[in-house]
């Protein structure tokens, strides 16, 4: 994450995690259609975040990026665990195991923002920041 007001490109981010440009650009497209970030065009463009970093949990992007967050497949349909999906699912005790797992992992996944994981990756890479546009960005 990184500072709302000074856009970072596609290009600067994808160096820096070591991930293609256009898988990036890929994720950035469902992010903005979410409107999580937008473009900001032009010589120094790139995009921004839209909210709070603090306001945003890691749930939400996952959210976005992959749908409903769910551990437990009925393995009877391959599907998600649910009443309508499983007709055996009044009855099935691994049924229980799996709602309580994805409990769980939702609320993990909602107790962490971006905002934290920032100020874990700035502690944990400080020159992070200055790597990426040698301008006074940061991470906060």
């Amino acid at each position: 994450v990184y500072d709302k007001k000074i856009p970072v490109s596609i290009k600067e981010i994808a160096k820096e995690e070591h991930i293609s440009d256009d898988f990036l650009g890929q994720i950035f497209n469902q992010l903005k259609e979410k409107k999580l970030v937008k473009s900001v065009r032009g010589p120094k463009g790139g995009y921004v975040v839209t909210k709070d970093p603090a306001n945003i949990s890691v749930y939400d992007v996952i959210e976005i990026l992959e749908g409903t967050v769910l551990a437990g497949r009925c393995v009877s349909t391959g599907k998600e665990q649910s009443t309508k999906t499983c007709k055996r699912a009044t009855v099935c005790a691994s049924k229980e195991v799996w709602d309580e797992v994805d409990k769980k992992i939702k609320e993990t996944l909602k107790k962490f923002t971006i905002k934290e994981l920032a100020k874990r990756t700035n502690k944990k890479d400080p020159d992070k920041v200055k790597r990426i546009k040698n301008d006074g960005k940061n991470i906060s």
